[in-house]
């Protein structure tokens, strides 16, 4: 009977009626709570098929729940393990994401995957301090690193290595109300980011045209002269690109802090971003370039304004809870209400 219904929903979600296999599937689901291929097909109808559409809030929140729920009764699911993953930092739920890795921790020790993830969300938030531990712990427990995981830990390790060079003091963190990094948003905060195409047409662009004019002055020198001016175009495009890449970070230095203090805003639930710098043209920028779900979770936490606690710092998991019990993963706070009532996903943000 239970699978008869399963195949029933599978059948409505193929067909791309989505609100059929969410009904059937959440009727699965209540008869038998611990089918787990139920509870990742109501995942499932819960993310359009179509990319152009974009995930509500209320819809994300659903599919996070679920998500929970077929981890937790069949952990041996990476897919399911990445995307509540993905679904969290869709609506910038950090935390709850640091902690999602490490309970796939928890069914998953011998894999570099959770630690790498929570390297990048660390290095994301500005603690780069943290994000290292991560890195060497990899080293530290031995660990499988496959092709695509070693080039984003060395990317990782680059950031952490050049953040270690700087002043303290210098590293934004949005945390602190009095950081010069709030001063240098606001010399920017009038004006949207550069794109890094943008500033490769300004600097590399006169270059290449002036080549390209040479090039037909060189036409006549046959195969010599155009494979002079064909390696000129080439160096001058490479070097255009590495020095846009820099100057890209560093004349956006602004917009990427907004970006983090937006992540930590959204992750924590808290208000931290200065009025001013809220209804300023750069975080309107920003804030449009996120999912819609991202949005109208920002929308709520501005409603509710609840303040920044003095002294508060982003919650970080207890890294080390995998080593005392192999296997567990704790029940979440979510119940069946959710799903049959809606959710307005204020059920993610943190207390």
């Amino acid at each position: 009977m239970a699978e008869d219904a399963y195949l029933d929903a599978l059948e409505a979600l193929t067909e791309g009626n989505r609100e059929r296999a969410i009904e059937l599937a959440t009727a699965l689901v209540k008869a038998e709570p611990d089918h787990a291929s139920a509870w990742a097909l109501l995942s499932d109808a819960y993310i359009p098929g179509d990319r152009k559409v974009q995930l509500t809030l209320d819809d994300t929140a659903k599919a996070i729940g679920a998500t929970r729920f077929a981890v937790k009764h069949d952990p041996r699911r990476t897919d399911l393990w990445i995307r509540g993953a993905i679904l969290m930092r869709s609506i910038g739920c950090w935390e709850d994401a640091l902690q999602w890795w490490q309970d796939a921790r928890h069914h998953m020790p011998k894999e570099a995957m959770p630690l790498v993830e929570q390297a990048t969300i660390l290095a994301d938030l500005g603690m780069y301090d943290e994000a290292a531990e991560r890195l060497e712990q990899i080293i530290a427990e031995n660990l499988d690193v496959g092709p695509s995981q070693n080039a984003r830990i060395m990317a990782l390790l680059n950031v952490v290595r050049k953040a270690a060079t700087k002043d303290r003091a210098m590293l934004f963190r949005p945390w602190e109300p009095h950081h010069d990094g709030w001063d240098i948003i606001r010399l920017r905060m009038r004006r949207g980011p550069i794109s890094e195409n943008t500033i490769f047409l300004m600097t590399a662009g006169p270059a290449l045209m002036l080549l390209v004019l040479m090039a037909q002055n060189q036409t006549e020198r046959g195969w010599s002269g155009f494979c002079l001016v064909s390696m000129a175009i080439l160096v001058t495009t490479i070097v255009g690109m590495r020095l846009s890449r820099r100057w890209h970070q560093q004349i956006n230095r602004p917009a990427l802090n907004l970006v983090r203090a937006m992540d930590v805003e959204a992750s924590t639930g808290h208000v931290l971003i200065p009025e001013d710098i809220r209804i300023s043209k750069l975080h309107a920028i920003l804030l449009q370039r996120t999912p819609r779900a991202y949005q109208e979770r920002v929308l709520k936490i501005v409603d509710r304004s609840r303040a920044w606690p003095k002294g508060h710092l982003p919650r970080l998991p207890d890294f080390d809870s995998h080593l005392d019990e192999l296997g567990f993963i704790e029940d979440e706070d979510v119940d069946m209400a959710s799903f049959e009532d809606g959710d307005d996903g204020t059920m993610w943000e943190s207390e």
